[in-house]
This record gives C-alpha cells, sequence and structure tokens, in this order.
C-alpha cells in the first residue's frame, strides 16, 4: 500500500440487506468522492477494518446484523476511532437507551420517510466537522467537559475557555472558530455582555453564537437575541437537540460561503471575477501604499483571440480561455488574486514576488506549450501578451 493510499478517505456502509446496503452505498456515493465500501456481515465488516481501517472516516453501521445481534459490528467500527451513524429497523426507548449509551455522530431509522437522504446529510455533516471549530465558554469544568464530548462525537474541533475575557483571547488569536457555544451566567463577564462585544467585530456572517442558559426567566433568551445571539437553548436538553442546532449553524454558515463563493467567482474559469478584483485589489493596493507589501500586477491577454472564435467556435474559444486560465493559477500562489477581466483578459495581483521575470517566462512558455485539442485528431496552440507593473504604489 502507498503512503498516499494509506491517508485517502473511504466510507464503510455495514447491512446485511442486499437491498438496503446498495441504497445506501449508492446515496453516499453520490455525494462524497471516495470509496464507498459494503460489508454485509461482522465477518466482513471486520475484513475491511483490518485492510483499510487507518482510512475509514465515516461508517453507516446496522445496529442488529444476522452474526452481531447487540450493536457488535457497531461497537467494532467505533474502536477503530471511525466516526459511526447507527441504521436501525425501529426505535423504542430501549433501543433508544442502547444507541445514546454509544459515541456515535448519528442515527436514522430505516423505515422513516427520507432516511436516505438523512444518511447523505449526516455523512456530509461529520465530513464537514472535521475542518470546523467550536469554542465552549463556561466556567464550569464539568459542564465544559459534558459539551466537549458530545462535540467530539460529532467530530468537531473543541477548545474551551472558562471565561469571557478568555474566549475573546481565543477568538483574537485563532482564526479557525466558526461556531461560540456560550454560557448565560458567569463570574465579571456574562454570556450576553460576551455575545456583544464578539458580535461588534464578528457577523453572523462570520462566527455563529449560541447561548445556553439554565435560568427559568424568559428575560434570558431575550437578553441573548438582542445581545446578537443566532440560537439560544435551555436547560436541560436533549443531545439531539444540541447536535442539530450546532450542525444548522454551521449549514447556515456553509451557504453563505457557497453564495459569496458564486459572487467572486467568474463561471466559466472558476477564477476570481472583476468585481471580486477590484474589491480585494484596492485593499492590497492600499497596504502597498503604506509601504507594507510590494505588489505586482499583471495584464494577461490572449493573441488574436477572435481569429480563434471565428475560425474554429466559441467552445473551442471557452476550451482556450479555461487552459490560459489553468496555467495562470499553477504559477501563482492561492494567495495571489488571479481573475479574468472578461473577455479573453486576465489579470493578476500578487503580494511579495521576488523573481516576477522569470516568473512570466515560464507562464509564457507554458501557455505557448499548451496544445488546445480541436477533435481526436488536431489541436491548436496560442500565445499570450503580458503586461507588468511592480511596486509599492
Amino acid at each position: 500500500m502507498s503512503q498516499s493510499d494509506q491517508h485517502a478517505g473511504r466510507i464503510l456502509i455495514v447491512d446485511d440487506s442486499a437491498t438496503v446496503g446498495m441504497v445506501v452505498k449508492n446515496a453516499v456515493s453520490s455525494v462524497v468522492d471516495m470509496p464507498v465500501d459494503l460489508a454485509r456481515s461482522l465477518g466482513a465488516c471486520e475484513k475491511l477494518l483490518a485492510e483499510h481501517g487507518g482510512q475509514y472516516q465515516v461508517a453507516v453501521v446496522d445496529l442488529s446484523l444476522p452474526d452481531a445481534k447487540d450493536g457488535e459490528a457497531v461497537d467494532m467500527v467505533l474502536a477503530y476511532g471511525v466516526a459511526t451513524i447507527v441504521l436501525t429497523g425501529s426505535l423504542d426507548s430501549h433501543t433508544h437507551e442502547r444507541i445514546s449509551a454509544k459515541p456515535i455522530v448519528d442515527y436514522v431509522t430505516k423505515q422513516s420517510p427520507g432516511s436516505i437522504a438523512i444518511v447523505q446529510k449526516s455523512v456530509l455533516h461529520t465530513l464537514r466537522n472535521m475542518n470546523c471549530t467550536v469554542l465552549i465558554v463556561d466556567d464550569n469544568p464539568g459542564y465544559r467537559t459534558d459539551l466537549k464530548n458530545i462535540l467530539l462525537t460529532q467530530r468537531l474541533r473543541v477548545i474551551e475557555a472558562d471565561s469571557a475575557a478568555a474566549a475573546l483571547h481565543e477568538i483574537e488569536t485563532r482564526g479557525d472558530i466558526a461556531v461560540v457555544v456560550t454560557a448565560y451566567e458567569m463570574p465579571q463577564m456574562d454570556g450576553v455582555d460576551l455575545c456583544m462585544k464578539l458580535r461588534s467585530n464578528f457577523p453572523s456572517t462570520k462566527l455563529a453564537i449560541i447561548g445556553i442558559t439554565g435560568s427559568t426567566n424568559d428575560f434570558a433568551g431575550v437578553r441573548f437575541f438582542k445581545a446578537g445571539a443566532d440560537d439560544i437553548i435551555h436547560k436541560p436538553f436533549l443531545v439531539e437537540e444540541f447536535v442539530s442546532r450546532i450542525n444548522a449553524r454551521l449549514d447556515y454558515l456553509d451557504s453563505l460561503r457557497i453564495i459569496q463563493e458564486q459572487a467572486n467567482r467568474d463561471y466559466l474559469t472558476k477564477l476570481y471575477n472583476r468585481r471580486y478584483l477590484f474589491e480585494a485589489g484596492n485593499a492590497l493596493f492600499s497596504s502597498a501604499k503604506r509601504g507594507h507589501i510590494q505588489i505586482l500586477i499583471a495584464m494577461i491577454d490572449i493573441d488574436f483571440f477572435k481569429r480563434i472564435n471565428d475560425t474554429y467556435g466559441h467552445d473551442i474559444g471557452d476550451k482556450a480561455i479555461v487552459s490560459v486560465a489553468q496555467a495562470i493559477t499553477r504559477h501563482f500562489r492561492t494567495t495571489d488574486i488571479v481573475a479574468r477581466m472578461g473577455g479573453e483578459e486576465f489579470c493578476i495581483v500578487a503580494v511579495n514576488n521576488s523573481s516576477v521575470e522569470e516568473t512570466m517566462n515560464r507562464l509564457r512558455l507554458d501557455i505557448e506549450g499548451m496544445a488546445i485539442p480541436l477533435d481526436d485528431k488536431e489541436s491548436i496552440s496560442l500565445t499570450v501578451s503580458i503586461g507588468v507593473k511592480i511596486g509599492r504604489a
């Protein structure tokens, strides 16, 4: 097994029903870009875990198999540290108690309407959560531990703060916190005051805040909302409720990011568009004027592009534009701004590039060496013109 294979992600489905197993496998395969394996018995599950155990990121496991009627397959998968979603044929109070005692991500009743869609969503949440950080703020260490353990089952990254002041420090020094879960009652600065301070710097589009209160006074919830909290949870609450609220806020942030990304990207090349270029470019230009950075601005134009469109058609013209866009991204950092200005024109704003001439020559030669396919046998080549300006504004 190669080193890249060892770190490749996989999904495991365990269900003795050929029909259910294949339906779940196909449904999960349609929403993830990684291998999905199917085991129909405890023995087959054990064999797959022995072979790929370190690669499995998520498993969907039937609670009861013919050779594992008491959840042994679930326990086996959990022992490998795999995030586990449990499938169950029915859900009574006894079954719920059995399932809830295990550190699983979620459980899904097979007969429930939309169960396959629920499995898909749960798998996607689990994979997404592995890259999301939640900050828990509470002066009670035992309660922080309880919340942390719940969130860890969801494969979220968790950090803790024992006071509002410590929470503000974490927010200031880290750039990866997506959700803050804060208690209401805390000494020195309560959760509402913390919420107000956070909202002065972080809108709901950047940071989600969930308040938790054990107060029987409804005004506590009102104060949280007025301070800018996105959600309120009243103690005592069910684990499922808490998890659902967290995932709902992360889903909202995901939706906003997707909308923002679509607004900033060119539909054809997926490069940044003209609007984003001027927005972000102006900020870099202002920094350059203050002498903080050196910026490079380059304009790139495909030579005789109208002739390509007129001779070979707009589909080939689009292929040429996409090929040039891909070439440009190969020669610049992800932190640089590479944008399509429109038509066959591109613009680059790069920061502190110390080898401008070398970079541009490599790019030019890369583009000149490309073959834009016309069909299986023929292709065309193209050239570009590049203009460069370097300085501190």
